[in-house]
């Protein structure tokens, strides 16, 4: 099994206009076809805040077709979008692809990683991306051969912190505010934290040869 991840040079223009607009970062949590076609469950993060008050005004920037989006605080919204006018997501629902992780970066630009059962499948898939037109740039292939350096609980915690700006400076989200999110204790919630930490560190100096 391999893992690639590619950049997608702004998938689609509703994703440009709403980064550029408002900052915003948009991670997919899932692409799949449904009765209503293909469909995309999105998260949104505002650094700006507001977002129930700029809901209406968000909502502008999605597509009109099957869309909805819930507020549920002023930082951050989820999303079912209609993904119909995105090749990407029609093109993945046709192969043996699954998602792990694909937000934007700064620039409205999108970093996907998915996992592929073989290499063939990988170039298959983006020999169709590349026929139809879709610009992009394979940033990494590799394969999976070494455990995740993070226990599932802890990449879940440390994902959540970093999405809610608990590592930002100045923080969005304190770990009292964090620990009734997730809704864990205090304490246990500091040492998961602590552990995750010191896992991440330790791999960043294993890679460097350190």
């Amino acid at each position: 099994m391999l893992e690639i991840e590619i950049e997608f040079k702004v998938p689609v223009s509703w994703i440009d206009d709403l980064v550029k607009s408002h900052s915003a970062r948009i991670k997919v949590r899932d692409i799949r076809k449904t009765s209503k076609g293909t469909m995309d469950l999105i998260e949104v993060f505002f650094p700006e805040g507001n977002v129930k008050a700029m809901a209406e005004d968000i909502e502008k920037y999605l597509p009109e077709e099957n869309s909805s989006l819930k507020a549920f605080d002023d930082n951050h919204a989820t999303a079912i979008v209609d993904a119909g006018d995105c090749p990407i997501c029609r093109n993945m629902q046709n192969w043996d692809l699954f998602l792990t992780e694909a937000f934007t970066e700064g620039n409205g630009d999108m970093l996907m990683r998915l996992l592929v059962p073989d290499d063939a499948t990988a170039v298959s898939f983006l020999k169709r991306l590349e026929d139809d037109g879709v610009k992009f740039r394979l940033v990494k292939k590799r394969n999976l051969t070494r455990k995740s350096d993070l226990t599932a609980r802890q990449e879940f915690v440390v994902r959540t912190a970093f999405d809610l700006g608990f590592f930002d400076y100045p923080k969005k989200v304190n770990l009292e505010g964090l620990s009734e999110r997730l809704n864990v204790s205090f304490v246990t919630l500091s040492e998961i934290l602590r552990r995750a930490e010191k896992n991440i560190i330790s791999s960043y100096f294993r890679q460097k040869g350190e």
